[in-house]
């Protein structure tokens, strides 16, 4: 059994805790009683941060999101040609999918978290970041539809590679990390052209 919890930030150890799970046995494995359990809580404490499992479900959804823009981040430092920034974008999203796959599952599905409307995704984790390079890609401009055409585009790309990777026919591929980022590079150069 898990140690007694005490003190620090329960949301984040929840998170933690919920991701362990998530990992081992998938949206299913789920349960508040386990999160209690493996944190060291009462059974129930974990309902003071989430009021059931679809609420932790999303937590994960937004906290997945969040730690793929914090990557996505740190992925452009250092980078300053904007069309190698897009490519860069890429990459990380397409390496976080494979190193992360059970949150990759969870963070686009509808009917497990719910996400934004269309018109506030270039204010939200990732999109956002996708939309700044896109500008400055395209000069500043900012031209719409052909801005988001052009986001959607390379996101679509993008997205469609790391889901073949996670759960379809690529998959035997990201078993071997040092083939993901050389795949990641030459397809999202796609993108350059």
């Amino acid at each position: 059994m898990a140690e007694p919890y005490h003190h620090g930030d329960l949301h984040a150890a929840l998170l933690q805790a919920a991701r362990g799970l998530l990992n081992e046995g998938g949206v299913a494995a789920l349960s508040l009683r386990e999160l209690a359990r493996r944190t060291g809580v009462s059974p129930s404490a974990p309902y003071n941060h989430f009021r059931d499992k679809a609420e932790l479900v999303a937590a994960l959804a937004r906290d997945g999101l969040a730690r793929l823009d914090a990557e996505s981040s740190a992925a452009l430092v250092g980078v300053l040609d904007p069309r190698n920034k897009l490519q860069a974008l890429g990459v990380a999203y397409v390496r976080f999918a494979v190193t992360h796959p059970a949150e990759f599952r969870i963070m686009f599905r509808p009917e497990l978290s719910r996400a934004p409307p269309v018109d506030a995704l270039e204010y939200g984790p990732v999109f956002g970041l996708l939309m700044a390079v896109v500008d400055e890609v395209r000069g500043g401009t900012g031209a719409e539809p052909d801005r988001l055409t052009t986001a959607i585009s390379a996101w679509s790309l993008v997205h469609g590679l790391a889901a073949l990777l996670v759960d379809g026919p690529l998959q035997p591929l990201a078993q071997n990390p040092d083939q993901i980022e050389p795949l990641a590079r030459a397809v999202t150069a796609r993108l350059l052209m």
